[in-house]
């Protein structure tokens, strides 16, 4: 079962305890539901796609079904992880479409790059040579530098969502 968040609207001003959002859930390609959360902490709502041709319970019960099919997520709060559903997909979604917009932001205005042996991800308007991605050891500070900017993005999205 392919499934994907397609026009997903976030608004951060109103996501209080959870994402504030509504998104189209398509399955193998095809419009299924519409999800949305108020952002209040409460669960997603969903409910029929208006280009959705079929049996919208029976759909939904057999996307609930693979969800039970996957093996349990790992979770440092309990020693059997927890069961997957698609609440959890969606919100994990939400998170990847936020920090992909806020990566694309920042990209836009900053070269960002690590430094190794160092923990996080700093920010200049400087941009030497390009890098390929590459760790390059830096001539007048002896530090050994990785430029995101120079990553294909999704490897530097996964840096950037590390951080």
């Amino acid at each position: 079962m392919k499934l994907e968040l397609k026009a997903i609207k976030h608004t951060v001003w109103a996501s209080e305890e959870t994402h504030c959002y509504q998104a189209s859930l398509y399955v193998n390609g095809k419009p299924v539901a519409i999800v949305s959360n108020d952002g209040r902490g409460g669960c997603d709502r969903d409910y029929d796609h208006p280009k959705f041709k079929g049996d919208y319970h029976t759909m939904m019960k057999s996307i609930s079904e693979y969800f039970k099919s996957l093996p349990n997520e790992p979770s440092d709060w309990s020693e059997d992880g927890f069961p997957q559903r698609l609440e959890y997909w969606c919100a994990e979604q939400v998170n990847r479409f936020v920090s992909e917009k806020d990566l694309k932001r920042k990209f836009k205005s900053y070269v960002l790059f690590q430094i190794k042996g160092k923990d996080g991800i700093y920010q200049t308007k400087f941009h030497p040579t390009v890098t390929k991605g590459e760790w390059i050891t830096s001539k007048h500070k002896g530090e050994t530098r990785r430029i995101l900017n120079d990553l294909p993005f999704d490897e530097a999205l996964t840096v950037w969502r590390a951080s």
